[in-house]
């Protein structure tokens, strides 16, 4: 049958049309395709692993080599700018530190290498009876010390707790200064011995890490996540509450009190969690947000997470005050940083774990 031309291209017209509604209906598809629960958990602890863990590992190293250095150097010819130096080595790779505090989990955890590195608050009476002792000390010795004579915070202690007129003075001229010395430099190659064993640890568990993407404790998402809600625990209770209840002893409780950097370290905390949250580290991830959004379809909860860590962060980016300082003058606003970690903790730990069906270890025992 001969079809007038109209007719035709009205036939062929409508035959594209729906081709292209077609082909359109493919792609919505497509991109309402939803990412299976093996799949973004995978994807959550490969790129937690490689693009975090790891690269934190080497880093970490390389710092507590430069510390090491620092140390040696200092304790060739003590002078003021070789103390500066030290103390700036310290600062760095203390600070670098805190983005791998949280992951003291599984192996690792069971280890104790992470008490090895950093322990607050250090134990001063029992340093200086180290300092003032018969032993010979070296790295071993520091290895054969409790947790609270060694570490980050030791070191902080002797740089940092006098002026840099004493601290010189104590470490050239007066009793035991080469003892105290040597104190200084074998902390210093502890940690870098540590830093050295904790990347052999991971190295060893990757797989393992990997591969174990099972639903309970035992799994990797679920270690995971509890370490974010541990840590933020830890900054709550531990670096925050601690002084708030402690107002007139800070030093009993303040994690590197010495040397004042305590708001700075819980910022490098909050940041890095935030980045494990996203999974954004050097560049874009999959992290937990990307598992409750593409996973699990609550981008509802995901905004309120994401704005409760940026509040969190912004407060403290803001408060231009030492916690030693406002543990005296102002505590009510360590009342307030506290508060907005407490936000988020209670988001992650209801909310999400309720979501993504993660078994909360971690427990205050405060209703949270």
């Amino acid at each position: 049958m001969k079809y007038p031309k109209v007719i035709v291209y009205i036939i062929l017209f409508c035959g594209a049309f729906a081709l292209n509604i077609s082909c359109g209906s493919d792609d919505n598809q497509a991109e309402e395709k939803i990412t299976s629960v093996e799949e973004g958990r995978r994807l959550q602890i490969e790129n937690l692993y490689d693009a975090q863990i790891e690269p934190f590992q080497v880093s970490h190293i390389a710092l507590t080599e430069t510390l090491m250095e620092a140390a040696r150097a200092f304790r060739e010819l003590p002078t003021e700018t070789s103390l500066v130096n030290l103390k700036n080595s310290w600062s760095q790779a203390f600070l670098f530190w805190e983005q791998g505090e949280i992951y003291n989990i599984g192996i690792v955890r069971n280890s104790f290498v992470h008490s090895q590195i950093h322990e607050w608050p250090v134990n001063v009476e029992v340093i200086e009876a180290n300092i003032a002792g018969e032993t010979s000390i070296d790295e071993a010795y520091i290895a054969s010390l409790g947790a609270s004579s060694k570490g980050y915070g030791a070191m902080e202690y002797l740089l940092f707790h006098a002026s840099e007129t004493e601290i010189l003075s104590e470490m050239s001229s007066e009793e035991n200064a080469e003892s105290r010395l040597d104190y200084l430099v074998s902390l210093s190659e502890s940690l870098n011995s540590n830093a050295m064993s904790l990347r052999e640890l991971w190295t060893a568990t990757e797989t393992s890490f990997k591969t174990r993407l099972e639903s309970g404790v035992n799994g990797s998402q679920n270690l995971s996540v509890n370490a974010v809600i541990a840590e933020l625990e830890t900054i709550k209770l531990r670096k925050l509450e601690q002084i708030i209840n402690n107002p007139n002893s800070p030093e009993m409780g303040l994690e590197a009190f010495y040397s004042e950097t305590s708001r700075e370290a819980i910022l490098v905390n909050l940041e890095t969690l935030k980045e494990i949250y996203t999974g954004n580290f050097e560049a874009e991830g999959f992290g937990m947000e990307d598992y409750l959004v593409e996973v699990l379809g609550r981008p509802d909860l995901n905004d309120l997470i994401l704005a409760k860590f940026d509040e969190a962060l912004t407060l403290f980016k803001e408060t231009q005050s030492s916690l030693r300082i406002l543990a005296k003058d102002n505590p009510d606003a360590i009342v307030e940083l506290r508060d907005a970690v407490t936000e988020i903790i209670a988001l992650l730990k209801n909310d999400y774990s309720s979501a993504a069906s993660i078994v909360v270890t971690f427990n205050d025992n405060d209703g949270d």
